[in-house]
């Protein structure tokens, strides 16, 4: 608007025929007109976010953002993202003697993983490989000589209990569930050991072990960790617990403005413990049966921040919205409409679907046995149940993604981009079964 006011008062000086009508003119422009467009466009902004602000129904404190990083590279003073299991950052130890006893052909405890992989395949190929139990051969080195030993993978699902714990969390806290868009756990295995080919001797200590994956030899990727932005934090309560309204619970206040009260928070806790909580800025009231101060359990999900450099040559991907009117409105709609368009909305409305279209959608009463890709996919909310309908009789609802021109993402994440923005889809509308298939 203010070039297109300065064009016209141009066009217009330079019609008037005297040289001092023309400086009175241009000094009127640039004195009053000038800055009274300016100021319109100032209070015509902050209008415009007042009502996105006002209109908003998904906070974003709650948004979580996921990606991989070099163990060797991750650096503990990381405000932003932190591990999905602490223990990652720390050395492994090995217990060479309770690794003598494994038996092959027995099945075997979680202790005697040897090491945790990620391979850069899609999420479908690594569990049908983790499933089609084959042995590879891994060497195992120690201070005195090298052993080969035979192996199998498994997935690694300390990762996805980490999801449901952080699920059970946002019920606790009475907050709505969103899919976690971690597409990298799905891709970590364990190496089990099987048998030993020859044994080391028990007060042998293991120095390295490396595995050797014949034809997925370039996929595998020793030394990584995944990473989120929720970080679990012990914060004492202020003062003493006040009673409640009804006299019978306790309110227990957390101060929360040394943490940065731009974050999100919820509290780390069994269902029996906490009541119900309450949020104001800076602070959250946890309102509980118990009467005695002391720590609490508390998940910090940080907000983002800019960063100059990063030692992750993965992108940082979330389960975050776009943040637009047309989207924070439909969500604030308690009668949706089931139409193509809307479902086209709720596809856009994902940061997730940039450089992806949702071209058709097909409803089926039965699965196809026919269909040519048979590979299973991940399911990214399988804590998730359904108690009122029965998938007998629900129909499936097939959803056709197409990837634009602009679609940038790796192509090993590409099965984990469809997975996810179906399963949104798929708690969004829960009287259909959804599956996504790409074009």
């Amino acid at each position: 608007m203010k070039e297109m006011l300065e064009s016209l008062m141009q066009d217009r000086i330079h019609k008037l025929s005297q040289l001092e009508d023309r400086k009175l003119m241009r000094q009127l422009v640039n004195e009053f007109l000038v800055n009274m467009v300016d100021y319109q466009d100032q209070m015509l902004d902050k209008l415009e976010q007042r009502v996105l602000e006002e209109s908003k129904t998904l906070s974003s404190l709650y948004d979580i953002h996921t990606t991989i990083y070099r163990q060797e590279d991750w650096d503990v003073s990381h405000e932003f993202l932190h591990p999905v299991l602490p223990e990652d950052v720390q050395p492994q130890v090995l217990s060479l003697p309770e690794l003598l006893m494994v038996q092959q052909g027995v099945e075997q405890p979680s202790g005697n993983r040897l090491i945790r992989l990620f391979l850069e395949m899609d999420s479908a190929q690594v569990l049908a490989l983790t499933r089609s139990e084959r042995i590879f051969r891994a060497r195992v080195t120690t201070d005195v000589g090298v052993y080969h030993v035979g192996v199998q993978l498994r997935p690694s699902t300390d990762y996805q209990r980490e999801i449901e714990r952080l699920y059970h969390n946002f019920q606790v806290n009475g907050l709505a569930w969103r899919t976690v868009h971690h597409p990298y756990i799905y891709k970590f295995v364990d190496v089990m050991l099987h048998s030993w080919e020859q044994k080391p001797q028990p007060e042998e200590s293991i120095v390295s072990i490396t595995v050797d994956m014949e034809e997925y030899e370039s996929y595998q990727r020793p030394g990584w960790i995944p990473v989120w932005n929720v970080q679990r934090l012990k914060i004492k309560n202020s003062g003493f617990p006040i009673p409640a309204l009804d006299r019978i619970h306790y309110e227990h206040i957390i101060a929360l403005h040394k943490y940065g009260s731009e974050h999100g928070y919820l509290a780390d806790g069994e269902a029996s413990d906490i009541r119900y909580i309450k949020r104001s800025p800076g602070e959250m009231v946890i309102v509980s049966p118990g009467d005695r101060s002391g720590f609490w359990d508390i998940i910090k999900i940080n907000r983002p921040v800019e960063q100059r450099w990063s030692s992750s040559s993965y992108p940082l991907v979330s389960n975050g919205h776009l943040d637009q009117f047309v989207h924070h409105h439909a969500a604030g709609q308690m009668l949706p409409v089931r139409t193509m368009g809307e479902l086209t909305r709720m596809v856009r409305a994902q940061q997730a679907s940039v450089g992806v279209e949702l071209q058709n959608v097909q409803v089926r009463q039965h699965a196809d046995t026919g269909d040519a890709d048979s590979t299973e996919a991940i399911e990214l909310n399988p804590f998730l149940g359904d108690n009122i309908r029965l998938d007998a009789h629900r129909p499936i609802l097939e959803l056709h993604f197409r990837r634009l021109p602009e679609h940038r993402l790796p192509a090993f994440l590409h099965g984990d981009q469809l997975a996810y923005l179906t399963a949104e889809l798929q708690r969004q509308l829960p009287e259909y079964r959804c599956k996504g298939v790409w074009l």
